[in-house]
């Protein structure tokens, strides 16, 4: 239970890296990005030196997939995730089951930086 709650913060809170950033994805364009549902590979700011994960954000609104910490097995999660404005709310269970709203910030044609509380925390490609 211990390394979960490692890597729980891990998830959240890490340090900063330098990545260019852009301007957040708006509500629409969140919304037409996850219309169908949307794949994506996630890795912390540290390019997967601390974690590296696969998750489905499923149309429906269900989340599943897996984080694989650094020398570590993976582990299963799964939740649920919707929009609220321009941000999309997650659940990560096991790892983060109360609710996490994430900022997408624009920084490739399939890539975006994920912000947390005004933090850059990860990166998302699809």
């Amino acid at each position: 239970m211990k390394r979960i709650a490692l890597i729980a913060a891990a998830c959240v809170a890490l340090s900063h890296a330098a990545i260019a950033a852009g301007p957040a994805l708006n509500a629409e364009e969140l919304k037409a990005l996850l219309a169908k549902g949307l794949v994506v590979t996630s890795t912390d700011l540290k390019g997967g030196r601390e974690y590296t994960a696969r998750i489905n954000l499923a149309a429906d609104g269900k989340l599943s997939g897996s984080l694989t910490p650094a020398g570590d097995k993976a582990i299963a999660v799964s939740g649920t995730w919707r929009l609220k404005g321009n941000q999309l709310c997650r659940t990560l269970a096991p790892l983060q089951p109360e609710e996490i709203c994430e900022t997408w910030l624009k920084s490739g044609t399939k890539e975006v930086v994920i912000q947390v509380g005004g933090r850059e925390v990860a990166v998302n490609r699809w």
